[in-house]
């Protein structure tokens, strides 16, 4: 007993490290559905200022399609819009998918 009680004083520290990593990934992602949805559209918004005819959602359909709930946030898909458009249809329509983490940093959008 005495050799376990001393192997557990001297990785005390690596040991709290990983109870706290483990409870961490384990509790649910403290954002909302609809933070992140904000959050993906935002950011697709944001990276389009000062570009002439950019991306964007004005069309019939466009916004966040689908999210799914991750391990450490949320996967939202976008359908979005590029350049000038002769008429709104779908087939000009593109589709990209973001990850918002939990602490709402969005990735996979340059």
């Amino acid at each position: 007993m005495p050799i376990v009680r001393r192997w557990l004083h001297a990785h005390r520290r690596w040991l709290i490290l990983v109870l706290v990593c483990l409870m961490l990934l384990l509790l649910p992602s403290p954002l909302s559905r609809a933070y992140a949805e904000f959050w993906a559209r935002t950011t697709l918004q944001l990276s389009q200022i000062g570009t002439i005819d950019g991306c964007g959602f004005d069309c019939q359909g466009c916004g966040a399609v689908a999210t799914q709930k991750t391990l450490l946030g949320y996967s939202v898909q976008l359908e979005y819009a590029c350049g000038s458009l002769p008429y709104d249809d779908p087939k000009y329509h593109q589709r990209r998918t973001v990850f918002v983490s939990f602490l709402g940093t969005v990735h996979g959008w340059p």
